[in-house]
């Protein structure tokens, strides 16, 4: 190849990835404004409403419970954007895990059994690997509206860490599990989808992986691995 049509291949490559992030961007947005206009309506709507019976406490409750969602709705944006920039500290990975459990809205009809074996500190970011095991805890726990139960397992080999999370719930569609790690397209809650690739995203960071195997009807079983030794990114 020349170095004329070596130039020319390059621009076309960067005008094209430069494309495919100006239309990333575009559907960002896009997601970003659906997800947060229900709440501002509320927020709205409330406002309108308490201008003529500023007395409704009734009406102050929505306001709040609409900023609370849009607030979450923003920081689970932030989560995923932020996600692959970690800072590692020697820890204790059953202390990560627990820390991830009392972030967690557990329903009484969901029974927790933890399996957690003596394990040596890990090179982690606690807080990011506490949200990515948060995040995977909660599909867990909302894939089991009749409940069941949430098995944690903590396990360590000489070459990595395993965090295998698994629960008795509904599994997870065919369709839905060949998109689940695409950001907006799992089927989450609020339709933000953004749970999962966070999980992802930050076990990646590390160095590691994350799997699943889930069965319609029986439940799923998502498994993180990290690498014990020195991580090459």
């Amino acid at each position: 190849m020349s170095g004329d049509s070596h130039k020319e291949f390059s621009e076309i490559t960067e005008s094209l990835v430069e494309q495919k992030v100006i239309e990333r961007m575009g559907q960002i947005s896009s997601e970003l404004a659906h997800d947060l206009r229900s709440p501002l309506q509320t927020i709205q709507n409330a406002i309108y409403l308490i201008e003529k019976d500023p007395e409704n406490k009734l009406l102050y409750s929505m306001v709040r419970q609409s900023l609370a969602q849009a607030t979450e709705i923003l920081d689970s944006f932030r989560e995923y954007y932020k996600s692959h920039l970690i800072q590692r500290l020697e820890v204790d990975p059953v202390k990560i895990v627990e820390l991830a459990l009392s972030n967690l809205e557990v329903p009484e009809n969901v029974k927790v059994v933890k399996e957690m074996m003596e394990v040596e500190p890990v090179s982690l970011d606690p807080s990011k690997m506490a949200l990515a095991i948060r995040n995977l805890l909660v599909n867990a726990v909302e894939a089991m509206p009749s409940g069941g139960e949430l098995r944690l397992k903590l396990s360590q080999s000489p070459d990595e860490l395993k965090i295998v999370i698994s629960d008795t719930g509904t599994g997870i569609p065919s369709g839905i599990a060949e998109i689940i790690y695409t950001p907006f397209m799992s089927g989450e809650k609020q339709g933000r989808g953004l749970g999962v690739p966070t999980a992802k995203r930050i076990v990646e960071s590390h160095g590691g992986g994350l799997s699943f195997k889930t069965e319609i009807g029986e439940g799923t079983v998502w498994t993180i691995w990290i690498p014990r030794g020195p991580v090459k990114l």
